[in-house]
């Protein structure tokens, strides 16, 4: 793995601890600002590490990038303690044994196992005996606040899979583009590390059987999307699925990210926009079409989900048309 990735191999000859370092180098923007200056480290060990090309203003205040790359070959005793860095943390162990310590829990880490962390947030981790084989890859964008917080939900920071899974694929794809000059380099290198995170959430890669959606579920959601122009009660719909209206809300949620409602009015919503643009039928008319049959209940709901009216909306897009 990473054969084609070009690292510079670097191996101290004795350890590396936060304590030898000179203000200068702790402050210094190459590690990542305010990385050193909030951890505290005793390393033992190789290092190989990836040079991340210039990065556009733009890029690390609108998009997902990179902040450092690093394949560490720790030997014990070895840590890292930090905490206040704006950065999110994601650590594949390769080889050998180590752990993290993380919101209140530590936990054990071998082959195959990943951990996904805010770097506000108190963190150690350490190799207590042995090596330890791990990559570090530090990850910012104006999204990730957001998308760790629905990581977060799973339950656990730490996930496992085959080092030879989509991760590492997901993982030398963004590091290649950050290796080579290419057009729109920023925008590709966010676009595949918005791939990448994504597939952080997805606990289908644990288990597969516990999170697909239940078919009752699937069946009513491809019925709200052939039928949203009729009456749907929530109790009509926990009728449909043939479960507790209280449960079919919860389980609605959960994988979908919407009530039962709200999915309702979204569909309605995004078929009242096509209208909108694509006929002359007065906003009025198009409310029936999509189910909503009070037109002033009609407008703010679409003023709610689109940020203007369905008038304004009409004419904002005729402008730019």
């Amino acid at each position: 793995m990473f054969e084609k990735i070009p690292l510079s191999h670097y191996e101290p000859h004795k350890r590396l601890t936060s304590k030898q370092l000179t203000d200068k180098e702790l402050n210094d923007k190459k590690y990542g600002d305010g990385n050193l200056p909030n951890a505290s480290f005793s390393l033992m060990g190789s290092v190989e590490s990836f040079q991340i090309p210039p990065i556009t203003d733009y890029a690390l205040e609108h998009l997902f990038h990179l902040q450092a790359f690093t394949l560490f070959h720790y030997q014990a005793p070895s840590y890292t303690e930090r905490q206040n860095y704006p950065s999110f943390l994601i650590a594949f162990t390769y080889s050998g044994t180590g752990s993290l310590t993380y919101r209140g829990k530590t936990y054990s880490l071998s082959k195959g196992d990943c951990f996904f962390i805010d770097c506000m947030d108190y963190h150690l981790y350490k190799v207590d005996k042995g090596r330890w084989d791990v990559a570090i890859l530090h990850v910012q964008g104006p999204l990730c606040k957001e998308l760790y917080a629905q990581f977060a939900k799973n339950g656990s920071f730490v996930f496992h899979e085959s080092p030879e899974g989509k991760f590492q694929q997901y993982l030398e794809k963004v590091l290649s583009i950050y290796s080579s000059a290419q057009l729109y380099r920023d925008w590709q290198a966010s676009s595949c590390i918005d791939v990448l995170l994504t597939y952080l959430l997805i606990p289908t890669r644990i288990h597969t059987e516990e999170t697909e959606i239940p078919q009752n579920i699937r069946f009513l959601i491809k019925y709200m999307e052939n039928n949203y122009q009729s009456h749907m009660s929530l109790d009509y719909l926990a009728e449909f699925a043939c479960i507790n209206k209280y449960y079919l809300s919860r389980e609605f949620k959960k994988y979908t990210g919407f009530s039962p409602n709200d999915y309702l009015i979204s569909l309605r919503i995004n078929a009242a926009k096509n209208l909108l643009l694509n006929t002359a039928l007065p906003a009025s008319k198009i409310a029936h079409e999509v189910g909503i049959h009070d037109i002033n209940n009609f407008t703010t709901l679409f003023k709610k989900k689109v940020g203007m009216t369905p008038i304004q909306f009409r004419n904002s897009s005729t402008l730019f048309s």
